[in-house]
């Protein structure tokens, strides 16, 4: 695979990675279904034994693995009315829908430019003609926020408190 420079994601929605890339580990493994990776956690125990301080390395494996299909998701929003239920669901609505507006300096389309996820980039390492970017979306498969599923109920007027159980 050809080492490229990346520059910022888009955060357009996409159906796969622009560029696939492989990682080539004796420690990851790549199925039809899965993604697993073997990850040794590196520490050291320190202790004070007779006055002397002693350090002991010590190691833990840990075994992720990641299901390469993604799956629906759904958001249940308790309190979908108030501020962040209305304000969460209105910015997936309007890049779902690719909303746009008016302004005194011109046309503005909705983005996710303030999502981690979809609007920045991570080095994978150095390539021949310097460091390869790829999205972050692209790193594992996650879920694209259009495809989210919004569910809740606005929990004011219950009274009893059961506005704050559900």
């Amino acid at each position: 695979m050809a080492a490229q420079r990346w520059v910022p994601a888009s955060p357009e929605p996409r159906a796969e990675a622009l560029e696939p890339f492989v990682v080539e580990s004796p420690d990851v493994a790549y199925s039809k279904d899965f993604i697993e990776a073997q990850y040794t956690y590196s520490t050291a125990h320190v202790c004070r034994e007779g006055g002397v301080t002693k350090v002991r390395p010590c190691s833990t494996r840990f075994t992720f693995r990641t299901a390469r299909h993604v799956p629906r998701l759904g958001l249940m929003l308790v309190g979908w009315g108030g501020n962040n239920g209305t304000t969460v669901t209105a910015a997936v609505l309007a890049n779902r829908l690719g909303l746009s507006w008016m302004t005194k300096t011109g046309r503005k389309k909705a983005n996710y430019y303030g999502s981690l996820l979809q609007a920045s980039t991570v080095c994978l390492g150095a390539g021949p003609t310097g460091d390869v970017y790829v999205p972050f979306r692209d790193l594992l498969p996650m879920v694209h926020p259009n495809d989210i599923v919004f569910d809740g109920r606005r929990g004011a007027g219950l009274g009893g408190g059961w506005g704050a159980v559900l």
